[in-house]
């Protein structure tokens, strides 16, 4: 599961939570599906904690003479 890309991790999620919210499944399948989605969860989670590190990585202040990172805000360019 952890070769999916997150767009597709995140489709497959928001399909297990579509199937679950109707209500129509039998029990052991609505456990098994509910498992898919929380690993699928745990997925998007790890690759969203990993590419806000990177962007941290990326916007390090050159200014900072110790190397730690300063957090900045976004800069948006439709808002410019």
């Amino acid at each position: 599961m952890d070769e999916i890309p997150f767009e597709e991790a995140l489709k497959q999620l928001e399909a297990i939570v579509s199937r679950l919210e109707r209500g129509e499944l039998p029990l052991e399948e609505a456990l098994s599906v509910f498992e898919d989605g929380v690993r699928l969860t745990r997925l998007c989670s790890a690759r969203l904690s990993e590419a806000e590190r990177r962007v941290n990585i990326l916007t390090r202040s050159v200014e900072s003479v110790s190397g730690e990172l300063e957090e900045q805000p976004f800069e948006d360019e439709e808002a410019l």
